[in-house]
């Protein structure tokens, strides 16, 4: 009897805080392409999927630092964190505004009174740290319903141990749950290791005539042409660097650093004396160098996918659009490693690497190519830049299955809806001997085919991939190749 009763109430106790974790579970976006969502945390765990840019899954987990139990689609999993934007923030006691955090140093702890005892975490996302202040390390961060054991006290800070480790949690986030246990001393606080600050070497004598002698505050501070961080980059400077400050625009110092002038930010800037010159440096124009012309203009067209199309020859200047493969532009000049083009009536510049000169050939790469095959792949091409869509099956929006299952579906061919169980469609075809129509289907972990795409020939596919590009062509070689995959003919 007792032992049924304990097992009613375990199984119950479980109930709850599966409960709990429901109610505090978090969305969160996806933030990169083809992100993978793993059995486990960690890279050598299956995948379950890759998912586009822009999905939605349900944090349940924040407890290993670097990977988020999720849940998407029915099924719990992992994904690595760097690639989730979390609505919520992790709790904790905000640092007060307008104070900068001192050095954590060794601090009085005292025992809680009557002893160690049992308790609940109360939050999402606490963070769990390496002494009682924000500016400890963090070990981990834990959900509501997790079971501490709090050995004593240090200001508003528990002192706790989760899982055989010694650490801190802020003393509101616990909710203690009584049956204590006498402890002889308290848990002493870890004194951090103090980290040695380098003192600057003594400046030399500088030039200061129309400035001001000062000195960088602060390691790896970028000294740029101009006053944001468009602007190229000249150096990294370190701690204690002499310069002159020559003036200031807007939140940027305009200074001189061995004879070389440029602009740092404000707040890595010191001076040494003297007031700053409050005559604003005018913000110099980006520079744009000469297009050389070419003889005529010629036809041309983009080899690569998200490829930025801008407004001058640099990274520095204005994002006009995104061009994908096989979008035509004409070719008018070139300035440095950029080309200058026209696309759909707008001039800027696309970086010469994803520019090719003439005319894009889509199908037919083969004498043995089926006149049916080549309708397929015709038909499909219409489609691209229609947007992707998770679930989508017509133009409106696609996903990849949705695609094919469109494309194949309007010459009365009947494909499975899922990715994985359009393998079972036609029959295989081996892929050195690829033709424009055949289906393609790539794997995403182990044997799960997670995406699939339309040959089209020479070496290209067309396939719904992402959010951010839409329905798409790429080449059947780097990522694509790598994945690994297999063909089916369907014609």
């Amino acid at each position: 009897m007792r032992k049924y009763v304990f097992r009613t109430l375990a199984f119950a106790a479980l109930f709850c805080l599966l409960l709990t974790a429901a109610v505090f579970a978090e969305d969160a976006e996806i933030t990169g392409n083809d992100v993978n969502f793993r059995s486990g945390p960690g890279t050598e765990y299956a995948i379950f999927d890759c998912l586009p840019k822009g999905t939605v899954v349900s944090v349940t987990d924040r407890s290993n630092g670097e990977w988020y139990g999720v849940t998407y689609g029915g099924r719990s999993g992992y994904i690595y964190a760097s690639y989730l934007k979390v609505s919520s923030a992790p709790a904790e006691t905000p640092v007060e505004t307008g104070t900068a955090p001192s050095a954590p140093s060794a601090v009085e702890t005292s025992p809680v009174s009557g002893g160690a005892a049992s308790g609940t975490v109360n939050a999402m996302y606490v963070r769990f740290r390496s002494g009682p202040s924000t500016d400890y390390s963090i070990f981990g961060e834990y959900n509501s319903g997790t079971v501490v054991t709090v050995t004593a006290q240090s200001g508003e800070w528990y002192a706790v141990t989760i899982g055989g480790k010694s650490g801190y949690m802020y003393a509101d986030y616990i909710d203690l749950d009584g049956g204590s246990v006498p402890i002889e001393t308290p848990v002493p606080t870890p004194e951090p290791t103090p980290v040695p600050t380098p003192a600057p070497s003594a400046p030399p004598p500088a030039d200061v005539s129309g400035g001001v002698a000062g000195h960088i505050s602060g390691s790896y501070v970028y000294f740029r042409t101009g006053p944001d961080t468009t602007y190229s980059i000249y150096d990294t400077l370190d701690d204690g660097t002499p310069l002159v400050i020559t003036g200031t625009s807007g939140n940027w110092r305009a200074v001189t650093i061995n004879g070389r002038s440029g602009y740092v930010y404000s707040a890595y800037v010191v001076s040494d004396g003297g007031a700053i010159p409050d005559t604003p440096v005018p913000t110099p124009e980006p520079y744009v160098p000469p297009v050389e012309p070419t003889n005529n203009s010629v036809v041309g067209y983009i080899t690569g996918n998200s490829v930025r199309f801008r407004s001058g020859p640099g990274t520095r200047y204005d994002i006009l659009g995104e061009l994908n493969y096989g979008n035509t532009v004409t070719i008018t000049g070139s300035s440095g490693e950029w080309k200058a083009v026209i696309y759909n009536g707008e001039s800027g510049y696309v970086y010469g690497q994803y520019v090719a000169e003439g005319s894009i050939t889509t199908i037919g790469d083969s004498p043995n190519s089926s006149e049916l095959g080549n309708q397929i792949v015709a038909y499909a091409l219409q489609f691209e830049g229609c947007p992707y869509v998770w679930g989508g099956t017509s133009p409106a929006g696609f996903d990849c299955s949705g695609f094919t299952t469109y494309v194949y579906g309007h010459f009365g061919i009947t494909l499975n809806r899922v990715a994985d169980d359009q393998t079972r469609n036609g029959v295989a075809v081996d892929v050195s001997a690829l033709q424009p129509g055949d289906l393609l289907c790539f794997y995403s972990g182990g044997n799960y085919v997670g995406h699939v795409g339309i040959y089209i020939g020479h070496n290209r596919f067309i396939h719904a991939s992402t959010y951010t590009t839409g329905v798409i062509i790429s080449e059947l070689s780097g990522y694509y190749d790598a994945r690994g995959f297999i063909a089916r003919r369907l014609v």
